[in-house]
């Protein structure tokens, strides 16, 4: 008896010391740029064989979103586990806090869920309220098993509830970094682009291209599995697009990106005039996809193109046999419980 009264009127447990000393610290320190948002499913869309539109609404998208245009802005879906609640991290308003991540990832994995990452399609203002809309790649195996993103995405319906971590508008200042709210591109004044990726990237493309003003150059390719998936973009900017469908020549995943990317950049084309007038350290390259399919663009562009990785984004969205995020995935096997992943919204 001794030893639990002991207990009862001892120090809190630990994840309650650590959420009273975050709470203390939010009070004192400056706004975290990110936040979470309570939403709910409005529509549901299929827009190709491989892609699934989901639209977000809810009263929290009010304080949703970052000064100007989305470009390839990530935010984090929160996957519950099945019979268990959303593992809701940061503070019970929804601020986060430096080290959010870290007491997240001490809730036991069996119930605290999966973090994932998405990139905003389209963010707009609607006589019902702001909607968000989020475009699904459904993956899947050739025994149809899905990850946990797609099988969620594939049941989504009008009315479900759903929790993302995001930018938080009214935390956002003018000292705010624009890869603090998950926006990873960054030309730095160049007005040539190069643009590759595969159907991860599509959303991200698609919202850069709407986006980029009338005197950039230059030519965006992008790879998906079938051509049923070419999507329409439209774009004021002189930044050609060319689609790449997999099941037309049979080809493995990345392969038919990565040798039209070499074709473009290495023989005669526009792209290649253009690129030689200005130089390729003003050419500012964006490229995201599977981790190997980066890795080899990558070599190609840095130590044979002669393409600043400084001024560039190259990117592993996801990696070939692992669920999660680019290089830190894990393996697929081992995906019927939630795993670590990294806290990066661009990654």
């Amino acid at each position: 008896m001794a030893a639990a009264s002991a207990v009862k009127g001892g120090s809190p447990p630990l994840g309650l010391q650590r959420k009273a000393r975050a709470l203390k610290e939010a009070e004192s320190s400056p706004a975290h740029p990110l936040r979470v948002f309570d939403v709910a499913v409005r529509r549901v869309a299929e827009l190709t064989p491989n892609f699934r539109r989901i639209t977000f609404a809810g009263a929290d998208l009010d304080s949703f979103g970052v000064p100007g245009a989305s470009l390839d802005l990530r935010i984090k879906l929160l996957l519950p586990v099945p019979m268990h609640p959303v593992s809701r991290p940061g503070l019970p308003g929804g601020q986060l806090y430096e080290g959010w991540y870290q007491d997240w990832l001490r809730i036991d994995p069996s119930e605290r869920g999966w973090l994932r990452s998405y990139t905003v399609r389209a963010l707009r203002a609607t006589a019902q309220g702001r909607e968000l809309d989020i475009d699904f790649v459904m993956h899947s195996d050739s025994a149809g098993h899905g990850a946990p993103g797609s099988d969620w995405a594939r049941a989504a319906a009008p009315g479900m509830r759903a929790v993302i971590i995001g930018p938080d508008a009214n935390a956002i200042t003018r000292a705010t970094l624009p890869s603090e709210t998950g926006i990873r591109w960054d030309p730095q004044g160049a007005r040539h682009v190069l643009l590759a990726g595969d159907e991860t990237a599509v959303p991200a493309i698609g919202a850069i291209l709407e986006a980029l003003p009338a005197d950039v150059t230059g030519m965006a390719f992008v790879e998906v599995p079938d051509s049923r998936d070419f999507q329409d973009i439209r774009t004021e900017s002189d930044v050609s697009v060319t689609w790449l469908a997999r099941t037309t020549v049979n080809a493995p995943r990345g392969r038919l990106l990565c040798d039209t990317v070499r074709r473009a950049v290495s023989g005669p084309s526009p792209f290649q005039a253009t690129a030689a007038a200005a130089s390729t350290t003003e050419m500012y390259a964006w490229v995201a996809a599977e981790a190997g399919t980066v890795k080899e663009l990558r070599q190609y562009l840095v130590h044979h193109l002669g393409v600043d990785p400084r001024r560039s984004e190259l990117r592993a969205y996801w990696s070939q046999g692992k669920a999660g995020s680019g290089s830190n995935g894990i393996p697929i096997q081992q995906e019927a419980r939630p795993q670590q992943l990294s806290p990066s919204l661009s990654g």
